[in-house]
């Protein structure tokens, strides 16, 4: 079974353009500083001794991380009657190829990265296979909840395990409450993979 390339391009505006590599590329590494981007992205707009009260880290750290997310272009600012700086979102899309696919880095992504410490399936990958393949893997998950690949499948177009496949999907699906008593596909357990059995799966795209 063939799969459409279309599919994993993610859909969005024009982003604005990203000054700080660097900074960027610890957003993919740090659940942190992803953590802090997607929760002004989630408020549409916050200051500082807001985020202050919610995070996990010190006043310092986040301090310096809403500086260095604002300097990578990644967040700014916006009037507020009040005088404290309020901080909103930017939207961006950096697109990636894997195996000739093209694959989209968004916020939505981030999002997902931000949560990495709770799911060991999604540390697992992105260490052990890196932003491109996890990429890659996301978007094959939401095809999976729609039905259109199997989990067999998405362990071979990312060349991950069935194991971690398996993980990943059910970290992903609990992170994107995704799917529902009635339409989300039949869940399998790592024993199901067996090679003899490879017809189960196959099922799934019936779902």
């Amino acid at each position: 079974m063939s799969y459409d390339t279309e599919h994993v391009r993610n859909a969005g505006d024009i982003p604005e353009m990203i000054t700080g590599i660097p900074t960027f590329t610890e957003l993919l590494q740090n659940p942190s500083l992803a953590s802090l981007y997607t929760s002004i992205r989630q408020s549409g707009t916050a200051t500082g001794p807001e985020l202050v009260e919610t995070a996990t880290v010190s006043k310092k750290t986040v301090y310096d991380y809403l500086h260095k997310l604002e300097q990578a272009g990644l967040i700014s600012t916006v009037n507020d009657d009040v005088g404290t700086a309020r901080y909103t979102a930017e939207g961006f899309e950096l697109t990636l190829t894997v195996r000739e696919t093209e694959v989209s880095v968004t916020p939505e992504l981030i999002e997902v990265i931000a949560q990495k410490n709770e799911f060991p399936a999604i540390e697992r990958v992105l260490d052990d296979h890196g932003i491109v393949t996890f990429a890659l893997a996301y978007d094959l998950v939401i095809a999976h909840s729609e039905g259109e690949v199997t989990i067999r499948q998405i362990a071979s177009l990312t060349d991950l395990s069935s194991g971690t496949t398996y993980d990943l999907v059910e970290a992903l699906y609990s992170i994107l409450d995704i799917g529902d008593d009635e339409s989300s596909p039949t869940t399998y357990t790592p024993s199901d993979f067996d090679d003899d059995e490879g017809d189960l799966l196959e099922g799934l795209t019936d779902n």
